[in-house]
């Protein structure tokens, strides 16, 4: 297999289009409950913990669904598991827009969470088989800028579109688009190869997964991207809407607005932790890891504002903590150095499992804290806030510390 040296390929076009559109509406459909939340609450009576674990459970099942993505992706490539993913999630769409009950909104979260879990991961799958490997960086924030703009279309764009059709109408089209994507990869996209090096059973995929799960590689890298992209999901996919009604004081389409900017931030990230550390490595300035650890320090500045100097003033900061938590990206990179071709798949799902749990139990707990302050009509506690960003920023802090004092041993191993 000839790798092409250039990016401008039509290979490279053949890749992007398709994994980035999945990626893009998997994105996207997870992030529309900070708008639709309301209309959510109001017709199904729910509690903020209720809001809060409907929404964790599509960060659960899509974080549960990392370990036999793992296997699926090294036994099979990633064309054939996400088409089969993303036919999940189109079943996961039309259930949430039917739904009548509590229990069928679980289900319909539950399903598009396993069906979007793949679409980061495939791609990066594919882009490693197929593409330069010192262009990764660059290629895997490109695909990720896919995701970011998704954040953007499920903010403003969501509150206009729902002035003019039903929210159940919009997710019936939402699924459209999504079966659409399916017949898009089935045609379009190469298949790669599935590994053969460690045989064609299951079970001796998984125990190479499991030695995979406790390696000491995996922990150097994984917790300043696990606490920033819980920063990411918790806030972005439900707690930055509530947050800029009851904390900074805002009216729906300012709360729109603001969630705009802050998406805006989320696309920048994706596309320039690539970039930049794809220009600092050419240029010889700054390694991949120092990129990775400057991110995570600056992302816990300035969400320390946010926690003890929240208001309508500092409200734009999230722009500037949504860019950082995604500028941690470049941990995806740094990890694939880490580790043989062969483990690649099954090594990004163990990282991506990490992120989703994690970013599972803080979108919960944030609902769970807000629980036990006293609300005012259908605003949460400002002490609820805080206290749960407390928790937030100590959890960053200290991942910040631990990279710190990993980077002289990921820079001793890692493999080009």
């Amino acid at each position: 297999m000839k790798i092409p040296d250039s990016l401008l390929s039509p290979l490279f076009f053949r890749l992007l289009i398709p994994y980035g559109t999945a990626f893009f509406i998997g994105m996207f459909i997870g992030s529309i409950n900070s708008i639709i939340a309301p209309i959510i609450v109001s017709a199904f009576d729910l509690s903020p913990a209720d809001l809060g674990f409907i929404s964790s459970v599509t960060l659960i099942s899509f974080g549960l669904t990392q370990i036999p993505l793992g296997v699926f992706l090294d036994k099979f490539g990633a064309k054939k598991t996400l088409t089969g993913m993303l036919t999940i999630a189109f079943a996961g769409i039309l259930i949430f827009a039917a739904s009548k009950t509590y229990l069928s909104l679980l289900t319909a979260r539950a399903l598009i969470g396993i069906g979007f879990s793949g679409a980061l991961m495939a791609s990066f799958k594919s882009f490693t088989f197929w593409l330069p490997k010192k262009r990764l960086p660059l290629v895997f924030s490109i695909q990720s800028l896919m995701g970011g703009i998704g954040f953007m279309a499920a903010t403003r764009p969501v509150s206009i579109a729902l002035e003019y059709i039903s929210w159940r109408a919009f997710l019936f089209v939402c699924a459209w688009v999504v079966f659409g994507t399916v017949i898009l990869m089935l045609t379009v996209v190469p298949d790669d190869s599935p590994v053969k090096k460690e045989g064609n059973s299951f079970i001796e995929i998984f125990k190479g997964m499991g030695k995979l799960a406790f390696d000491k590689r995996l922990f150097y890298v994984a917790p300043v991207v696990t606490a920033t992209e819980a920063v990411l999901f918790s806030f972005s996919y439900l707690w930055i809407g509530p947050w800029l009604r009851d904390i900074a004081v805002m009216d729906e389409r300012s709360v729109g607005l603001m969630m705009l900017l802050s998406s805006t931030g989320i696309a920048a990230g994706y596309f320039l932790n690539g970039a930049l550390a794809d220009y600092f490595t050419r240029s010889n300035r700054l390694t991949w890891e120092r990129l990775y650890l400057y991110s995570g320090i600056i992302l816990s500045l300035v969400f320390a504002v946010l926690t003890f100097c929240g208001n309508g003033r500092t409200a734009a900061l999230w722009a500037v903590v949504m860019f950082f938590s995604t500028m941690t990206m470049i941990s995806f990179p740094i990890i694939g150095r880490l580790f043989e071709e062969e483990e690649t798949g099954r090594i990004f799902s163990l990282l991506n499992f990490i992120i989703f749990m994690a970013s599972f139990f803080v979108q919960w707990i944030f609902g769970v804290i807000l629980d036990q302050y006293p609300t005012a009509g259908s605003h949460y506690s400002p002490e609820g806030y805080r206290m749960g960003m407390i928790l937030i920023l100590l959890m960053n802090i200290a991942a910040a510390i631990h990279l710190y004092f990993s980077i002289p041993k990921i820079e001793r191993l890692r493999k080009y």
